[in-house]
Parts: structure tokens; sequence; C-alpha cells
């Protein structure tokens, strides 16, 4: 569970030095969604598309995703009343685009994409599983406890470290700190 992922020194300056333009979106988000109605904004939707990557989705998709972040960016929704809020509404399992829905609101709350799996040895449900909704929850499930683990080991708090001594007073959560990290190792 406590999987260490062993960087050295070289690999977190490497990846601090790609977080740069990817934090100044990401501030700019969090900046944004408590001050309009992301809903209806075009410029919080164009941000947190491109931060995200959520390309080429049907405008359903894209309406009913920022109306449940409208409707419940004040109540920090779970990750699980996202997923099954899209599930329902679009018939899709979208764990991905629900994490960082929830993790926007509640920066406490990590991301969970094909990075991050990668990077933390974890592997998606097939698509074809009839149980693929409970086992995406419980992988969810398992990286929150990895975060919890791996937030007290040595290697984290170096990574922290490197993280405030390369952006300083972002006001980002630890979470966030490695969540970055983690986004920028990749093949």
């Amino acid at each position: 569970m406590s999987q260490v992922i062993l960087l050295d020194d070289i690999s977190v300056i490497e990846a601090l030095s790609k977080v740069k333009p990817g934090l100044q979106k990401y501030l700019y988000i969090r900046n944004l969604i408590y001050n309009v109605d992301v809903s209806k904004c075009a410029d919080f939707k164009q941000a947190f598309n491109g931060f995200y990557r959520m390309r080429q989705r049907p405008q359903l998709f894209y309406d009913t995703f920022y109306r449940f972040m409208e409707e419940n960016k004040y109540h920090s929704p779970t990750f699980e009343q996202a997923l099954k809020f899209l599930f329902k509404e679009l018939d899709r399992v979208e764990a991905s685009f629900s994490s960082k829905l929830v993790a926007t609101i509640n920066p406490e709350l990590p991301i969970r994409d094909s990075i991050v799996l990668k990077n933390l040895g974890k592997k998606a449900p097939a698509y074809y599983r009839k149980t693929r909704l409970q086992e995406t929850l419980e992988l969810y499930d398992d990286i929150i406890k990895w975060y919890e683990s791996y937030l007290k080991t040595e290697e984290a708090n170096k990574i922290i470290r490197f993280f405030d001594e390369t952006y300083p007073n972002t006001g980002l959560t630890n979470v966030k700190k490695i969540d970055f990290v983690l986004w920028q190792i990749r093949d």
C-alpha cells in the first residue's frame, strides 16, 4: 500500500521544473471556481478543460459535468457522488474526470488518472467488467490510502520541501504538491 516511488533528487528537480505552467493554470482555476458560475463561465471551462485535458466530449457531457460542479462546489462532493451522478446521467464510468472535479473543489483529494495510476503501480478496472463501478470506487479508496501512507514518508517530505523551495507560498495542500510531481513523471 505505501509503495515509495523512490525518486532521486534529480528526478524530483526535473519534475518540478515542468510544474510551473500547470501550476499557474491550476491556481487560476482555484481562484475562479468560487467567484463564477462554473456552469456558465467560458473562461473557467476553457481553463479547466485545458488543464485537465478534457477534450472532444459531447456537449451533454460538458453541460452535465459543469452543472454538477456548480451545484456542489460548496458541499465538497465525494468521488463516489460525482462518479455515480455522471454514471446515472451519462451512462459512463468517468473515473478520471470525477476525481478531477472533486479534487478541484477539495484539494485534499487526489487526482486519479492514467499517469497517476501508472506511477502508483495500479490499473483501472477493465471496461467490460460488470463490477467496474464498484472496482473504480475501491481503487480510488486505495489511492487515498496510498496518499495517507505516502505523505508520512521521508521521500514525500523531501518532495514537498523541494516543491515549497521552488514554488513558495502557493497555498497548495501537500496532496496537491505530490499530485503535481506524480503528473510530471512520464515515460
